[in-house]
């Protein structure tokens, strides 16, 4: 029979209808959060298989993800090689790999190639594979200004990994919010390319540059 949580698939619209999403969490406390991002992916239409770390679980059970999704969470890696079945070079791995949330500690053996998580094991076959990986960053502020953390982070984007910002607020680099992060999954799927091969032209007309608050210096161009 199936799971109850199905009765909601699609019940917001139909945009990822077909599409199979590995919702990945690390041991940050965002990821309370990660229950209603799952449900939203759900009532937009997608089939999402929910992977945890082992930090992950310490912090909710994962009967409340399988609860959310209808899938048992993979907390381990076991002899059915669950990252390759899911986002190895099978015949229909997953349309997405959405790790949220993304700690400094997942993020730094992203980028040294390190799996020893169910988490970072599966990006680095999804990354081999060529599936589409989106990272959403949350930790301490402290820990998002870090030089390393950040040069992590702009590794992972130089090779096609998809980030989403954190909100920045009360001294943290809180995880964005589910609509924000639809936003990106949808954006990740199903980016446009309708200016590809194009050449375009931007003019800026007339143009002021101030002076002192009084004084300007201007021209009379119109930009034609």
């Amino acid at each position: 029979m199936p799971h109850p949580s199905q009765d909601i698939r699609g019940s917001l619209g139909s945009e990822l209808a077909g599409k199979k999403i590995v919702l990945a969490l690390s041991g940050s406390v965002a990821v309370v959060q990660s229950v209603e991002l799952a449900r939203l992916l759900i009532r937009h239409g997608a089939e999402v298989f929910p992977v945890m770390s082992q930090q992950a679980t310490r912090l909710i059970g994962p009967e409340l993800l399988e609860w959310a999704t209808g899938q048992p969470p993979i907390v381990e890696l076991t002899g059915k090689i669950e990252h390759v079945a899911l986002v190895g070079n099978v015949p229909q791995p997953a349309d997405l790999l959405l790790i949220a949330p993304a700690t400094a500690n997942t993020i730094g053996k992203m980028a040294a190639g390190i799996d020893d998580t169910p988490v970072t094991t599966f990006f680095t076959t999804a990354f081999g594979e060529g599936v589409p990986v989106l990272v959403v960053p949350a930790m301490h502020l402290s820990m998002y200004r870090h030089p390393f953390v950040k040069e992590n982070i702009e590794k992972l984007e130089k090779w096609g990994v998809s980030v989403v910002m954190p909100r920045f607020s009360e001294g943290k680099a809180k995880i964005a919010d589910s609509e924000t992060i639809l936003a990106s999954v949808m954006d990740r799927l199903f980016k446009r390319r309708d200016f590809e091969g194009k050449t375009v032209l931007v003019t800026a007309g007339r143009t002021v540059e101030f002076l002192d608050p009084v004084r300007t210096i201007s021209n009379n161009s119109t930009g034609r």
